[in-house]
């Protein structure tokens, strides 16, 4: 396969970073995760949005030629190379620190990573078996919103989630609020209103949450214990890839705004 390192397109086997570079040392990056499907990149405006608001927190700055044009082009150039352009794939794109300096780092200026895989259909998939993962609690910080590269409770849910034979975990925030999902931001609908827990959890600032949160104009982001879930009409946590049902049932106005959203071009 091949993958794009600071705009140079190479093979796999190709890429080497140096023992010293900070994503490896101290995991000083961000990253985004980007759908292609039915030759479109959904959500890529949101996506640099996001990432852009990121390496700001982050002090981070990209050499002034990458833009999201170029990185749009660059993203179809791989697919392109890849074999990936007639189907669904993964797009992953990296940002992270030059080398330079222990934990206090020398510069600003960034390296970036862009990375294609085969992918699956945005679909809506109803796993059978939840569970909530207490072990290690999210809290708001400068940073929280955004998906860096040191993403060790994500890890850590991730393998109790597997050990446990669950299909996801609910993740809480230090006062013991709903706070989000492994890989996904939580969501329920009570009485045709839209509930999602507050970026102030510590959740990120998800992706398809911005696309839910612009269409329901009925809605409240707030703090909300575990128990909220028991009367709420449906329960799903949704990313760019798909939504997950985990209880009741959404209406048929509910399902045909998902696929306005997600699935109409």
């Amino acid at each position: 396969m091949f993958l794009v390192y600071n705009s140079d397109i190479q093979t796999e086997d190709e890429f080497r970073v140096p023992a010293n570079d900070r994503a490896f040392q101290y995991g000083d990056g961000l990253f985004e995760t980007i759908r292609y499907e039915h030759n479109h990149l959904w959500f890529l405006p949101d996506h640099m949005a996001r990432l852009t608001s990121g390496m700001a927190a982050l002090h981070l700055k990209l050499p002034i030629h990458v833009t999201e044009l170029s990185i749009q082009q660059l993203i179809h150039k791989l697919l392109l190379a890849n074999g990936l352009v007639n189907q669904p794939a993964r797009i992953k794109l990296q940002v992270w620190r030059k080398p330079g300096g222990l934990y206090t780092p020398t510069c600003q200026e960034a390296n970036y990573l862009i990375t294609a895989q085969p992918g699956n259909p945005f679909r809506i998939t109803e796993p059978t078996k939840i569970g909530i993962y207490e072990d290690v609690r999210l809290a708001e910080s400068p940073i929280s919103a955004y998906k860096t590269l040191n993403s060790l409770p994500y890890v850590l849910a991730g393998l109790y989630k597997q050990q446990h034979g669950f299909a996801d975990v609910l993740l809480l925030n230090t006062d013991g609020y709903l706070a989000e999902c492994v890989a996904s931001n939580l969501f329920w609908f009570s009485q045709q209103r839209l509930f999602t827990p507050s970026l102030k959890t510590g959740c990120i600032n998800g992706i398809a949450r911005r696309q839910l949160l612009r269409h329901f104009s009925d809605q409240e982001e707030g703090f909300f214990l575990p128990s909220a879930l028991a009367t709420a009409d449906a329960v799903f946590a949704a990313n760019v890839m798909g939504i997950q049902v985990f209880s009741g049932k959404l209406d048929e106005d509910q399902l045909n705004s998902f696929n306005l959203l997600f699935t109409e071009c």
